[in-house]
């Protein structure tokens, strides 16, 4: 007769600590838990944007864009999210790109650019990454 109260007991207790655990929404009784925090990336000290002040999320650097008027500005701004690869996959039209710009800041909570930055950013995309071959400007993945 013991054993099964035991049993009940173990039952009870295992069951009240799951419901609290499920319920405990806000993490209140796990607060003192520890949490795993990835380490940063190591990231060569060039590689660091100067105005923001965060290294970007990949290994790129400023030369792995093609010179040109307006490239530093670009690849900081463009890379705070993405890599190099990603800008020079496209070949769009000014027009596209502006739209791709828009799309990144409306779906993709990019922060807003500054106009005069966005006409230099757009004047360096557009120059560097035109269309490839006729009817490449309307095939831009990110508006569909």
């Amino acid at each position: 007769m013991s054993q099964i109260n035991i049993i009940h007991a173990a039952v009870i207790g295992l069951t009240a600590t799951f419901l609290l655990l499920a319920f405990d929404r806000a993490g209140e009784l796990r607060k003192d838990q520890y949490v795993y925090v990835p380490p940063a990336p190591k990231v060569a000290a060039a590689a660091v944007d100067p105005d923001k002040g965060k290294p970007p999320p990949h290994n790129d650097k400023v030369e792995d864009l093609p010179e040109g008027k307006n490239r530093e500005l670009t690849f900081y701004t463009c890379t705070a999210c993405h890599g190099v690869a990603l800008i020079k996959a496209q070949g769009l039209t000014r027009e596209l790109w502006d739209s791709t710009l828009d799309l990144m800041v409306e779906k993709h909570r990019m922060p807003p650019i500054k106009p005069e930055e966005r006409t230099e950013i757009l004047d360096y995309l557009a120059e560097q990454f035109p269309p490839r071959r006729k009817g490449r400007g309307s095939d831009n993945p990110f508006l569909k």
